[in-house]
Formats: structure tokens, C-alpha cells, sequence
């Protein structure tokens, strides 16, 4: 199979049948999976992040993780899940259960140009950006999506992708942003040498709410080229995109790069991205770079202009042991209706040092700055953060973590000001 993607497991009815064809391809062949289980405890000086009143915790927590991988000439299978178990001793929050991650099928079924995707995708997300980020304030939201892709290749250096989607969007509270999207695209693509690519692309996506408002009909036209050199590669989409609702529309330019570059022991990665989409949807990259927990968009439902710069670095190159990570997230986002807009700017940077082949240590630093704009009452708040972890691997399948890390919230309003000490301990065990 020559095309790769990663994809999340579906859970509409549609997808039974190509989930059940492409389960029996997997049962005739070997797996790799990754099964690892662990349990920890972390003391919290101020479990509930506020300036008065602090309450310390012990947190309990178990996780199970469950990784497969697998690949036939017909069926690419990804699956990567985390089920964890947190319990409060006392009882500053309720006990909470939950699983995240990802899963993808993609079924060939007939080479080279017709393909079956099924995908899962489930985040913990932060469900209002203005309050404490505890786990009282956070949420479950999960995107199920299916849809067939056919490839046309009318010459040598032509292919035409038509595909149709059907996605079903769910929050664990937020039931106002439940949805489901039924789309449609067209892309022609013409290779232009060895190593470059131009297109052309038409999107369209009917999104309805479960709730009956804020349904809009999305459009987007663009024009694309991507290019992949020895140390370099990159791909840019330029276009226009309308979203289409009852209330009115809103339109406006659209812009998508992404580039990414390796010389010797460092590396950068690059993703610009300016669009329209809605409070169901949101638009963050995605895990393009970790600098803090992702977040429901809007309390209320509305479409909004998004703008999003993302930069990351890795060197290995410092020392001999050494990794060394930096990444910058600038984000706005400017709603239609809704009195929501805002602006965030968030700055991470690590290094992590091997100090033999079964002990490593790394340090890290956050800041994270957040601000409403217009007339939004919210206050406006910046976060820092410092933490130390040490790994060490005790046995081939097993190893210990000891955390310790410190947390400084300041808001335009004192009444949310805060400090936060954090440290744990950690053990996992891998099964190989």
C-alpha cells in the first residue's frame, strides 16, 4: 500500500461493515502493539489554583496505554489510546475516568485508487479558557469521522482526488457544540518535477448542530504547491473561504503552510495557518506542538476567523547526552457574533539529559500570556511554569519518574492570581 495516513476510528453506524472487513484482514496477520500500564501519586499545594483558600491534594492515579500498529498490502490499522483513573483523597474534585487518543484504518480497495478511512480522534480539553484550569474545567470531546477517497490519474504527471466525509463531533458537557458535518472535495494535482507539486482545491463541509444553531455551509477554494528537497520541505494552500449562515455570511482569505527542516543535528518546524471555522470544529494544528492543554473554543456557538502561527526547535547537538526543544504558539481568534475575541501568545523551551543508558533528567520552562479583546469582561491572565522530572529505568520493562514543578497564574484580576507546587512519583511497566 502506497498511501500512508493517520486517521481516527469512526463510530457511526456507516462504519461497521468496513470496520468489521478490515478487523478480519488484521487477525490474519501478526500485530505489533504496545501495551504499557502505570500508577502514580502527586501531591498539589493549591489543587484548585485560586489566591484564597488554598486546599492541598493527593492525586491517585492508574493509566493503561494501548498502541497498535499494522500494515498489509491492503490495510493500514494506527491506534494509540490512554485510559486513565484519577482519584482525590480530598475530594477537592470529583474522581475522574477517561480515555484519549487516536485510531485509523485505511482500506485499499482497489489499488491506488479507491480508499476507506475510518477515524477516531479524542482530546481533554479545557472547556472555559477564563477559569482555573482544574479538572472540574475540562471536558472530553471526541471527532468520529468515515468517508471513501478516489484517486483519477489521467496521465503520467495528472491525479484528481475526489473524497466524501461524514464526521460526528461530541462533548462530554458542552452539548451546545454537538454536531455532525457531511463534506465533499475535489483536488487536481500535477507534478511539476521529481520533487514539486502544484494543485488546485474545492472543499465544502454542511455543518449541523445538534442544538439548531450556528448550522453553516463552509466553502473554500485554493491554490497549493508543495515541495520536498534532501534537508527541506514545504507545501503552501492560498484561497478564499465563505462560511454560509442564516444570520449572515462571513468570508474572508485563506492561508495554510507548513514547512519543516533537518540539517545535522537540529531541526525546525513551521505552521502558518488563517482560516475560517466554527466553535465545534475549533482550529488549533492539533498536536503539531505541545504548550499547554488544548480548549473548547466558545462557550456559545459561532464562527470565527482563526490565525495561527506555530515554530518548533530540537538540537542534539548541544552535548553529547543532551536534547534540546523550544517552540512558540501565537494564536487570534476573531468571532462573528460572539464577544469571545482573543489573542494568545505561549512560549515553551526544554533540555533533557542522559546521564546513563538507565538515568536521564530534563527541566522546562512555560509562559503562556491570554487576552480578551473589545468589550469581553473576562480577565485577561498570564501562567509560568517550572518543572524538573528524572526517569529512571530500573529493569528493561520497568522505570520510576519523580516530578517537581511549580505554577504561577497572574491575572488582571487579583482574585485570580495564584501559585501552585506540584511533585510525584510515578512507575511504569511495558510489556515486550
Amino acid at each position: 500500500m502506497n498511501r500512508k495516513s493517520q486517521k481516527r476510528l469512526s463510530i457511526a453506524p456507516l462504519a461497521v461493515p468496513l470496520l468489521a472487513l478490515s478487523l478480519q484482514s488484521l487477525h490474519a496477520s501478526t500485530l505489533d502493539t504496545t501495551i504499557e500500564l502505570g500508577a502514580g501519586l502527586e501531591y498539589s499545594s493549591n489543587a484548585l489554583k485560586t489566591s484564597t483558600g488554598e486546599r492541598s491534594e493527593l492525586e491517585q492515579q492508574a493509566i493503561a496505554v494501548l498502541g497498535l500498529s499494522y500494515e498489509s498490502s491492503s490495510v493500514i490499522a494506527e491506534l494509540d489510546y490512554i485510559a486513565r483513573f484519577t482519584v482525590y483523597d480530598e475530594d477537592t474534585q470529583s474522581d475522574q475516568s477517561e480515555l484519549t487518543g487516536d485510531a485509523s484504518i485505511v482500506y485499499e480497495q482497489i489499488d491506488d485508487q479507491l480508499y476507506w478511512t475510518v477515524e477516531n480522534n479524542r482530546r481533554n480539553l479545557v472547556r472555559d479558557r477564563a477559569l482555573a484550569n482544574i479538572q472540574s474545567n475540562r471536558e472530553i470531546r471526541s471527532i468520529s469521522t468515515i468517508g471513501p477517497e478516489l484517486i483519477l490519474r489521467p496521465s503520467a504527471s495528472d491525479a484528481i482526488f475526489t473524497g466524501l466525509s461524514y464526521s460526528d463531533t461530541s462533548y462530554g458537557d458542552s452539548d451546545q457544540q454537538d454536531s455532525s458535518s457531511t463534506g465533499a472535495s475535489l483536488s487536481w494535482q500535477r507534478s511539476l518535477s521529481e520533487v514539486d507539486v502544484a494543485s488546485l482545491n474545492i472543499n465544502y463541509q454542511d455543518v449541523r448542530f445538534d442544538s439548531g444553531l450556528g448550522d453553516n455551509q463552509y466553502y473554500r477554494a485554493t491554490v497549493g504547491y508543495s515541495a520536498s528537497l534532501s534537508k527541506l520541505s514545504y507545501s503552501i494552500d492560498v484561497g478564499y473561504n465563505v462560511s454560509q449562515r442564516e444570520s449572515g455570511d462571513a468570508s474572508g482569505g485563506y492561508f495554510r503552510g507548513e514547512s519543516s527542516f533537518l540539517g545535522g543535528s537540529s531541526s525546525w518546524r513551521l505552521a502558518v495557518l488563517h482560516e475560517l471555522t466554527d466553535t465545534s470544529r475549533g482550529g488549533q494544528i492539533g498536536d503539531f506542538i505541545d504548550l499547554g492543554d488544548p480548549y473548547n473554543s466558545a462557550l456559545e456557538v459561532d464562527v470565527f476567523e482563526l490565525t495561527n502561527l506555530e515554530l518548533e526547535y530540537n538540537n542534539s547537538g548541544l552535548c553529547e547526552a543532551c536534547l534540546f526543544s523550544a517552540a512558540v504558539l501565537l494564536q487570534s481568534e476573531d468571532y462573528e457574533e460572539l464577544d469571545n475575541d482573543s489573542d494568545e501568545y505561549a512560549f515553551g523551551t526544554s533540555l533533557t539529559y542522559r546521564v546513563n543508558s538507565l538515568l536521564s533528567a530534563g527541566v522546562l520552562l512555560g509562559y503562556r500570556d491570554f487576552s480578551f479583546k473589545n468589550n469581553n469582561a473576562r480577565d485577561d491572565y498570564t501562567i509560568v511554569n517550572v518543572g524538573f522530572e528524572v526517569n529512571q529505568t530500573l529493569t528493561r520493562q520497568f522505570s520510576v519518574v519523580y516530578s517537581l514543578g511549580y505554577e504561577q497564574g497572574d491575572s488582571s484580576a487579583a482574585t485570580g492570581d495564584y501559585d501552585e507546587v506540584r511533585g510525584g512519583i510515578g512507575i511504569l511497566y511495558v510489556f515486550k
